[in-house]
């Protein structure tokens, strides 16, 4: 098939081509953004945001710019983070459990460390074999996202379309694939899609995955703070002794041998990660934290990841290398359609940070100022990253690239990409994007 011999060709080329971008991060907020100075008491007010990274999808809540007139969306260049799912660890659900363990059979617990531990014992006891799985709601999740996708831009899809789907090796990613494309073809009659997972998909999806022979090595970055999430957590919640002593009569012996903000990190994961599940089989645990323990618990995992994250950021250019490969082809074959990539939340934010969205990429001199412009809330279940291709709905399908407009969604939402002017706010020139990117 030519259109996807095409498409083949550009997916082979983006492997080899040259990491050579400019190493310089966007360390200074734009003309067009500002920091987000009241995201603490944003955190403490939404128990929903201060779940981070399990932050649950919502749907619908944006407004969107008509596009200018004349013009017409027929391509959509997507990165979505998999949908809701059962931890990634075991250790999320079995840390607490395991302190409890000991605290019962050494009398220190309080009678609320005892009610825990039996609603832990029965949730492990169902959880314990589904550890990373997608959940319904996650699957649910995805079939949404494709439903919007498609109602927004209608001419993008049908007859004469083609999607092309690529998702990491991991199955909940695979499965949230299968949701999304499922549901555009039941809504997109005509649009011919193909899904596919393999090695060569790794720099599209998930590019710092151990292994990856078409790994970028450079350009290098240095890490900009020299604080560890250990101290960070330590100097930002000295009283997190306290969240012990709801469930330990003596909260010192509780942790054994294990690193407080480690133990603690799996704590909040168990909390957070009940979002994600379905309603009956949840586990009430959300009086372990007060809302303003739970903030702050928050921005010391809101710190972890971004400590995680940054040292991606040389890898994960080879998913811009890819959006960017993969649309200009499209352009120059006046092919309408969608590239799908199905990744995780380590690649999305990651990639947030290098196009810079909404100051993304600001590196402030003080860490305590980090949440101003990275929160992990902002990559909740789903996350999808979308741009949006307009062209002119009554010339050539082959419009040139001065005529092709971009704009932005992340979960729906308008965005800035950095500094870069836009055309007409959110719609940016592809001339001007395409050289934003590299």
């Amino acid at each position: 098939m030519k259109i996807y011999g095409s498409l083949r060709k550009g997916i082979l080329s983006f492997c080899i081509l040259a990491a050579a971008a400019t190493a310089g991060a966007q360390d200074k907020a734009s003309t067009f953004l500002s920091p987000r100075s009241d995201v603490r008491d944003e955190v403490r007010s939404d128990w929903n945001k201060s779940s981070g990274l399990d932050c649950i999808y919502t749907f619908g809540t944006a407004a969107q710019t008509p596009a200018p007139k004349g013009y017409e969306a027929f391509y959509v260049s997507h990165y979505g983070r998999h949908g809701s799912r059962y931890a990634y660890t075991a250790t999320a659900y079995t840390t607490l459990l395991d302190m409890l363990e000991e605290g019962n059979a050494s009398g220190n617990l309080t009678e609320y460390g005892k009610e825990i531990l039996l609603r832990l014992r029965d949730f492990w006891a169902d959880a314990r074999y589904r550890v990373g799985e997608l959940t319904f709601t996650g699957w649910e999740q995805h079939r949404r996202i494709a439903e919007e996708m498609v109602s927004s831009c209608p001419k993008a899809f049908g007859k004469g379309s083609y999607v092309y789907a690529r998702s990491s090796p991991s199955v909940r990613s695979i499965i949230s694939m299968s949701s999304f494309c499922l549901s555009l073809g039941r809504l997109a009659a005509g649009t011919e899609i193909y899904e596919h997972q393999g090695l060569y998909d790794v720099q599209a999806c998930v590019p710092n995955m151990g292994g990856n022979p078409f790994r970028y090595t450079e350009p290098t970055y240095v890490f900009p703070y020299s604080e560890t999430p250990e101290d960070f957590f330590e100097r930002r919640f000295p009283g997190y002794r306290d969240v012990l002593a709801k469930m330990f009569t003596d909260p010192s012996a509780a942790l054994g041998d294990r690193q407080p903000f480690r133990a603690f990190q799996d704590i909040y994961m168990l909390v957070a990660g009940m979002n994600s599940l379905d309603m009956d089989r949840r586990a009430d645990m959300k009086g372990i934290f007060s809302e303003e323990e739970y903030a702050i618990m928050w921005e010391a995992d809101n710190y972890d990841r971004f400590t995680e994250y940054f040292k991606y950021k040389t890898p994960c250019k080879s998913i811009i290398d890819d959006m960017t490969a993969m649309a200009q082809q499209r352009i120059n074959d006046g092919q309408k359609g969608a590239d799908l990539r199905f990744g995780h939340d380590h690649c999305m934010m990651t990639l947030l940070m290098l196009m810079d969205i909404d100051g993304f990429g600001t590196v402030p001199e003080n860490q305590d100022d980090l949440v101003y412009w990275f929160q992990t809330f902002r990559s909740p279940m789903a996350t999808n990253l979308q741009l949006r291709f307009y062209r002119p709905a009554r010339k050539s399908r082959n419009a040139s690239n001065d005529e092709i407009l971009v704009k932005v969604l992340l979960n729906g939402e308008e965005v800035h990409l950095g500094n870069l002017e836009p055309h007409t706010w959110p719609y940016y020139r592809w001339t001007d994007v395409k050289e934003f990117l590299r």
